[in-house]
């Protein structure tokens, strides 16, 4: 079957792509970005690579897979349900009965099983709005840089879905919107207005907390002193250093696209907050996402440049962008903490 009225949303990033379709579908239309702010999605994690002197660390922008969908629906007052099947058949059912309950379905996958990925890489924390599913094919929607809705065959999906290699993965996890509350239909824009602050907040707390050399800004600046090393660490450094900028550009775990994804939220909350306050925030975090980018373009262009200085340089940009979100954050937390208590 398939659900007859869905309308695919689209976006840029895995879990808020697959959340606004689940939210679509049961009643209300929020922005992906506005999600991902108050879902406090925005982060930076350091992953210890399982073969340190093959492979590299995995360093991510967010906060664990799964997370930022219960923050967010929490905020919204939506009832996020998750369930995990056993075994291939029971999901493949589970599914079947959240479609034909009216349900769009958000399944944990790995993108090495789906047909349209071009990466060959095992990665199980990926997102993936299924809308459609008969014996043969199944309907879902994905990422705009993968292409949006597409059709894939079932035993794709299914072998996806199992898979327990890569990246924290969660065989046979579904998510799904049970209810919402009906104000949050009615008058979406005050619920919003009501949660941003608060979201704006309990981020800038936790990002300017110590919370260990795995999470936030000291992750980062660990990353730095690795990374500025990899070329006498890493047995294939040529090959290795170029795909970990080009999967933080094309896969979207790297901190250019997150921190895009912030800015953006905190300029809709000035547009439906109206506070100027907001102003350098958006800005800064524009030029966060600036410096981000020019990181990965440094990584990505290692083969063919003085190795040690290149990978000296990205150091250097990490250290600037890890100074710049700490200060970003630091500021943040002043208004924050007085506007997350006053009427929206």
């Amino acid at each position: 079957m398939r659900l007859a009225t869905f309308q695919p949303q689209l976006g840029v990033h895995c879990e808020t792509t697959t959340l606004r379709n689940m939210l679509h579908q049961a009643g209300v239309d929020i922005s992906e970005a506005m999600l991902f702010g108050l879902g406090q999605g925005i982060d930076f994690q350091y992953r210890d690579a399982p073969d340190p002197g093959r492979g590299t660390p995995m360093l991510t922008g967010r906060i664990e897979p799964a997370l930022l969908s219960r923050n967010a629906c929490a905020a919204l007052g939506a009832e996020l349900r998750e369930s995990r099947s056993p075994d291939a058949e029971s999901a493949s059912t589970a599914a079947a009965q959240l479609l034909d309950a009216g349900h769009v379905v958000g399944v944990s996958v790995d993108i090495f099983h789906l047909d349209y990925f071009k990466s060959r890489s095992h990665f199980a924390a990926h997102y993936i709005a299924l809308y459609g599913l008969d014996d043969t094919l199944a309907h879902v929607v994905d990422t705009e840089q993968q292409g949006g809705a597409q059709t894939i065959p079932v035993e794709s999906l299914r072998r996806a879905r199992a898979s327990d290699e890569g990246f924290m993965p969660s065989p046979h996890l579904h998510l799904y919107i049970e209810r919402l509350p009906p104000r949050l239909a009615t008058d979406t824009d005050a619920v919003l207005r009501e949660q941003i602050w608060n979201a704006i907040r309990l981020t800038a707390e936790r990002m300017t907390e110590d919370r260990g050399a795995r999470f936030g800004i000291r992750a980062m600046r660990r990353a730095a002193v690795e990374i500025s090393g990899w070329s006498d660490t890493l047995t294939s450094a040529d090959e290795t250093v170029a795909e970990v900028g080009r999967f933080w550009r094309f896969a979207g775990t790297g901190g250019a696209n997150f921190r895009k994804l912030y800015r953006e939220f905190l300029h809709e909350a000035r547009q439906r907050c109206g506070d100027s306050e907001l102003d350098p925030y958006v800005q800064g975090f524009g030029d966060v996402q600036r410096q981000w980018d020019q990181a990965i373009d440094m990584l990505m262009a290692y083969p063919g440049a003085d190795r040690r200085q290149q990978l000296h340089a990205v150091a250097a940009r990490l250290d600037a962008i890890a100074d710049a979100e700490q200060a970003l954050f630091e500021g943040l937390l002043i208004p924050a903490a007085k506007r997350a208590g006053e009427p929206a």
